[in-house]
């Protein structure tokens, strides 16, 4: 009985193993058979700097939360792992939507800051998997799946990605697709690319330069890129924590507006309170909804005013907010106008602009900024140039050669009145052609001679007489 119980034993702990074999076999075969709903897109492991993950919904469907996890080991080789912790997440993710983690206040570009529990991971070795869960039935057995993973090392090492040494710097999963979200397969799938911030636009990033190379901009870089990726879900970790501010529920899956239009110096005196203006477009097929939202004005002196709670975009549409609804101050000298989301992050800016002259607006056209002739508050804008000094100077040229141009005389102390003329050079300064004085000559002799007609008659015969008594005196 003693060896049968032995047996029956052996053969009950081995087919708990088989059991358990299959059971692993049968998740690794799901999340190969099909493309992961969650992959990882960004992540960032440093001590001092901040540490976050990044994820990406794949589907084209909102995801509960609560049935993935993140499990983490602080050594990629799981053989020499001392320590291990399951992250909890929760709440729902819009479909092709991002989720980020964070231990820290973590600006996200367009939309999102969290604070959050200390992650603790360790920055020397380490490895993370995304888990989801499905349940047979209520109460049955709970399956994991696997849906994402990486590992990464302080020193290059084979099986792990290895860590930029730059503390702003972080790693992004490539390839992307034609919309710039992540385009993977399978889990594990792809490749890293060492990227960091632009130090000029926090929005957009760059890869990490090699010895003494220059940054090239990455293709459709930035943590998510205003009106192009949707937003980020944000999750507390710390319910202890007060959550920071965060969008209007109604925006989030939703792209930013855009300011297109800006009006600094209005035609007039006395009207920068009440005419200046600044037009936002709202790309999305839904109002957008503005509540917490504010403007910031200026370069140097700044200005900011808020968007009352409750203002909406609508949907595919140009709204202009005048200075005597929204209290704009715009300078007429230098300027911008920047878009902040309730998080203090810049969605949409001008760029920066020199004189303002009267009635010219500051207009966007096809992703550059300029000068136009011809404001369309409320309407797609229609870009005409303003004249330029250059060829300003070339028409006056032409002008003076025509003898076309108003010649304005100046006003005198007493009068203070300002006169113009139509007339061309002074006379005395205009050269007369030789032949006109002769033809004009000419003409007074003819005139001359025909006016005194009788006194050069008698002049006439009295030298006559005169030549002929000459003669006779001679004789």
């Amino acid at each position: 009985m003693n060896n049968l119980s032995l047996v029956q034993r052996l053969v009950v702990a081995t087919l708990a193993l088989l059991a358990s074999c299959l059971s692993i076999v049968q998740v690794r075969v799901h999340a190969d058979s099909a493309p992961p709903q969650i992959v990882i897109n960004q992540f960032k492991m440093t001590s001092s700097n901040g540490q976050f993950f990044m994820l990406y919904n794949t589907t084209s469907g909102p995801l509960d939360m609560s049935k993935f996890e993140l499990e983490y080991f602080n050594n990629f080789d799981i053989a020499k792992s001392t320590s291990s912790k399951f992250i909890g997440l929760s709440g729902t993710l819009p479909a092709h939507g991002y989720y980020l983690v964070s231990d820290a206040t973590t600006a996200v570009c367009y939309q999102a800051v969290v604070d959050s529990i200390s992650l603790g991971l360790s920055t020397t070795s380490g490895m993370i998997e995304v888990l989801s869960y499905t349940q047979s039935s209520p109460g049955g057995s709970i399956m994991p799946t696997l849906q994402d993973y990486v590992g990464w090392s302080k020193t290059a090492a084979s099986g792990a990605q290895t860590l930029p040494t730059n503390a702003n710097a972080f790693l992004q999963r490539q390839p992307m697709d034609v919309a710039n979200n992540p385009n993977i397969s399978g889990p594990g799938n792809g490749s890293w690319q060492q990227v960091q911030p632009d130090p000029a636009n926090p929005c957009k990033i760059t890869t990490v330069p090699i010895g003494s190379g220059t940054p090239t901009a990455v293709p459709g870089g930035g943590q998510l890129l205003p009106a192009s990726q949707p937003s980020a879900t944000i999750i507390n970790l710390d319910l202890g924590i007060a959550t920071a501010p965060s969008l209007p529920a109604a925006d989030i899956g939703l792209k930013s507006p855009l300011i297109t239009e800006v009006l600094p110096n209005p035609s007039g005196t006395a009207n920068d309170g009440t005419d200046e203006f600044i037009e936002l477009y709202n790309d999305n097929d839904v109002p957008f909804d503005l509540s917490g939202f504010s403007l910031q004005t200026g370069l140097t002196s700044l200005h900011t005013v808020n968007f009352p709670d409750g203002t909406q975009l609508a949907a595919k549409s140009y709204t202009v907010f005048y200075s005597k609804i929204l209290a704009l101050s715009l300078s007429n000298t230098a300027g911008q106008a920047i878009l902040i989301d309730p998080t203090g992050a810049a969605i949409s800016q001008t760029d920066s602009y020199g004189t303002a002259k009267d009635g010219q607006t500051w207009a966007l056209a096809n992703g550059k900024w300029y000068w136009t002739t011809s404001p369309t508050p409320g309407a797609a804008n229609v870009i005409i140039l303003p004249v330029s000094s250059r060829a300003s100077a070339k028409t006056k040229a032409k002008a003076a050669t025509s003898g076309a141009k108003t010649t304005p005389l100046k006003a005198t102390a007493k009068s203070g009145t300002v006169l113009a003329s139509n007339s061309a050079k002074p006379l005395d300064r205009v050269p007369i052609h030789g032949g006109v004085l002769a033809l004009v000559a000419g003409l007074a002799l003819l005139y001359g001679a025909y006016e005194y007609r009788a006194d050069l008659r008698n002049k006439f015969f009295q030298l006559r007489s005169y030549l002929s008594a000459r003669r006779a005196h001679r004789v």
